[in-house]
C-alpha cells in the first residue's frame, strides 16, 4: 500500500470539503456567491457547486472540524480578508491532520524540544570499544 503523506491527503481529499464547508457557511451568513468566489480566488460556478453539494463532499468533516470551520466562517464574515481565509483554512487543515494522523502542530515546539533532548542523549552515548 503506498504511503499517503498528511499534506498530500489534505490537498487531494480534505481541501475540497473544507472549501465547500466554508462556502456554505459564508453563504448562510449572507455573503454572495460572487463575493465568496472573489475571496476564495475561485469561479462563481465552483462556489455554486460547493453550496449546492455538487462538489467537495467526498471527505466528511468531523464535528470538531465543523465547529472550527464555523468559527472561521464567522471571523471571515466579520473581516473578509484573504489573510484570514488562509490562516483559517490552515488551522482547519491542521485539525484534520491531528485527527487523521495524530500530529498536533500546536505541540511542534514541544516536539522540537524533545528531539533536541534525544539528540543530546544520543551524543552522550559512548559507542567506542
Amino acid at each position: 500500500m503506498p504511503i499517503v503523506y498528511p499534506h498530500e491527503f489534505i490537498a487531494r481529499t480534505a481541501i475540497p470539503s473544507v472549501k465547500a464547508g466554508l462556502a456554505k457557511e459564508l453563504k448562510t451568513r449572507g455573503i454572495s456567491q460572487k463575493d465568496i468566489a472573489k475571496l476564495m480566488d475561485s469561479q462563481v460556478s465552483a462556489i455554486s457547486q460547493y453550496v449546492n453539494g455538487q462538489r467537495g463532499g467526498s471527505y466528511e468533516l468531523s464535528e470538531n472540524v465543523m465547529t472550527l470551520l464555523t468559527a472561521v466562517a464567522e471571523a471571515i464574515h466579520e473581516e473578509p480578508t484573504e489573510e484570514l481565509l488562509k490562516y483559517g483554512v490552515s488551522q482547519i487543515c491542521n485539525k484534520i491532520i491531528e485527527e487523521e494522523y495524530g500530529y498536533n502542530f500546536d505541540e511542534e515546539e514541544e516536539n522540537a524540544s524533545q528531539e533536541i533532548e534525544e539528540s543530546q542523549y544520543e551524543s552522550n552515548i559512548d559507542l567506542s570499544d
